[in-house]
Formats: C-alpha cells, sequence, structure tokens
C-alpha cells in the first residue's frame, strides 16, 4: 500500500504544518537552510509544501520565522508507551 501523497507534504520527521493556515508569504521558504518548503498552489489557492521532507535537519526556522502559526513543532510518538485504563 502506497503512503498518501499530502500527509508526506504536510510533515517532516520535526515539523508538520496546518496548511490551512498559509497565506503563501514565501518567508519560510526562504528560511529554510536546507530547502525543504516549497510553494504550490492554483491562481486562486496557494501554500507551502515540503518538497524534500526528508532534508529536514529540525533546525525550526520556518516554526520562527512563520508570521500564521502554520508550522509546529512534531510531536512523536507521544501515546507509544501508553496503557488503555480500561483495557491494561
Amino acid at each position: 500500500m502506497k503512503p498518501i501523497r499530502w500527509l508526506k507534504q504536510v510533515h517532516t520527521g520535526h515539523v508538520w504544518a496546518n496548511i490551512h493556515n498559509c497565506k503563501a508569504c514565501g518567508k519560510c521558504v526562504k528560511a529554510c537552510p536546507k530547502q525543504v518548503i516549497g510553494e504550490t498552489g492554483f491562481l486562486w489557492h496557494k501554500h507551502i509544501i515540503f518538497k524534500k521532507p526528508e532534508d529536514c535537519t529540525g533546525c525550526k526556522k520556518c516554526v520562527k520565522i512563520c508570521p500564521y502559526g502554520v508550522f509546529n513543532e512534531k510531536i512523536v510518538d507521544v501515546f507509544k508507551n501508553a496503557v488503555c485504563s480500561c483495557c491494561g
């Protein structure tokens, strides 16, 4: 089974993006040292994507520079060791 393409485009191993908040200002594209972030869209619908999510180093420059709160630190394996209180 192939992974869903859009899921790859909204997160890396370090950050995730809520593309619905994106106004396509391009600040994150310019700030990314590894060119992980790119722009996509049509005439009336533009936002960012992760072009090369595997190249993300986790510098979080995109998180810091985005004025619209598009990027957030990725919460990894929060529930990895969680145990269900009902079934143990």
